[in-house]
């Protein structure tokens, strides 16, 4: 979860992307929010989403 504005999320996206995550979906908005996914080294989904 990440506290702020729609625009801390994408910033999030950003940040980790340069760090070479891999991303399952790309941010867009969904009825709770600005969101995204990547995986974790294993290959868990990690869900990025606003406090809601």
């Amino acid at each position: 979860m990440v506290p702020g504005p729609a625009s801390a999320v994408d910033e999030t996206f950003t940040s980790w992307v340069s760090k070479g995550v891999h991303v399952v979906e790309e941010p867009h908005d969904e009825v709770f929010g600005r969101t995204f996914v990547i995986t974790d080294p294993d290959g868990n989904l990690i869900r990025v989403a606003p406090v809601d």
